[in-house]
């Protein structure tokens, strides 16, 4: 299976430091359909955490997200750091082990 991933440099860096993922690369990445709903949804969640004055999403803190079919059936994204300490082929690796897990809101019994 095939991961969606994106590897952010640090030109996505925005004013707190933080990594932003270009969202509409990784909606082009995505395996199908669901996969772009799930991130549009992402996309609105943070818009309405902003419209209600809740504050803004800040980034992500290390420059590699990948997004994962989770075995539950729901999509989940992740962060990890992407260096000479964590090689692309490792964490890939790790992202194929999450498919494994169900999602964290199903782990938490929010679905």
């Amino acid at each position: 299976m095939a991961i969606n991933f994106q590897v952010m440099t640090e030109n996505q860096k925005n004013e707190y430091g933080r990594y932003v993922p270009d969202w509409e690369a990784l909606k082009a990445g995505a395996s199908c359909e669901e996969e772009k709903e799930y991130i549009d949804r992402i996309i609105a969640q943070d818009e309405r955490w902003i419209s209600k004055g809740r504050g803004e999403f800040v980034g992500f803190t290390f420059n590699m997200v990948y997004i994962t079919k989770q075995s539950c059936g729901h999509f989940e994204i992740f962060q990890s750091p992407h260096n000479e300490h964590y090689t692309l082929e490792e964490v890939l690796e790790q992202a194929q082990e999450h498919t494994k897990s169900k999602c964290s809101r199903c782990m938490c019994g929010r679905y």
